[in-house]
C-alpha cells in the first residue's frame, strides 16, 4: 500500500511538471509570434512614414512659396536641387532643397551671402538620392530614393498665376 502511494505521488508530480512545461512553451511561442507580428508592423509603418514625410515636406514647401518665378530647379553641391526665392521685409532669401551625405537637406539663407557649404543646411530625413527634373509649364518631377532602395516619384505643379 505504501509503495502504491509513493509511485502515485511521483506520477502526480511529473504530470504537474509536464503541464507547467507545456504552459511555459505555449507562452514563449505566443511571445515569439507576437514579437514577429509587431516587428512587421513597425517596419511597415516606418516605410510608410518615410514615404509620407518626403512627399509631404517637399510639396508643402513648394505650396508655401508658390509665387510666379520663385520656384526653380538649380545645381547645388554638384547635384540637382530645388531653389525657392522669397523676399521678407525687402530682403531677398533663398531656400535650397537638396541631397547631401545621404540626407534630404534644407538650406535657408540670405540671397546676398554668397555660396554656402552644403553641410550648413538642416537635415530633414535620410535618403539615398534626390533627383529633380523640370517638365515644362511649372511642372516638376521629383524622384527620391529612400534608404531601403525604394523609389518615390511624384509630379507637382506650381499653381501661382500672379
Amino acid at each position: 500500500m505504501k509503495k502504491n502511494m509513493e509511485s502515485r505521488h511521483t506520477v502526480d508530480m511529473l504530470f504537474v511538471v509536464a503541464l507547467l512545461f507545456l504552459f511555459a512553451m505555449g507562452a514563449l511561442m505566443l511571445i515569439a509570434l507576437g514579437s514577429s507580428i509587431y516587428k512587421r508592423g513597425v517596419d511597415t509603418l516606418t516605410k510608410s512614414y518615410d514615404k509620407r514625410t518626403a512627399y509631404a515636406y517637399i510639396t508643402e514647401k513648394l505650396r508655401q512659396y508658390d509665387e510666379e518665378g520663385s520656384i526653380t530647379t538649380d545645381i547645388f553641391n554638384q547635384s540637382g536641387a530645388i531653389r525657392i526665392d522669397t523676399t521678407i521685409d525687402d530682403i531677398p532669401y533663398v531656400t535650397y532643397l537638396y541631397d547631401y551625405d545621404g540626407a534630404l537637406m534644407e538650406l535657408f539663407a540670405r540671397a546676398d551671402v554668397g555660396e554656402l557649404p552644403p553641410e550648413a543646411g538642416q537635415k530633414i530625413m535620410d535618403i539615398d538620392d534626390f533627383v529633380v527634373a523640370t517638365k515644362g509649364n511649372g511642372i516638376l518631377e521629383i524622384t527620391i530614393t529612400l534608404k531601403d532602395g525604394e523609389n518615390l516619384t511624384f509630379i507637382t505643379a506650381k499653381r501661382s498665376g500672379k
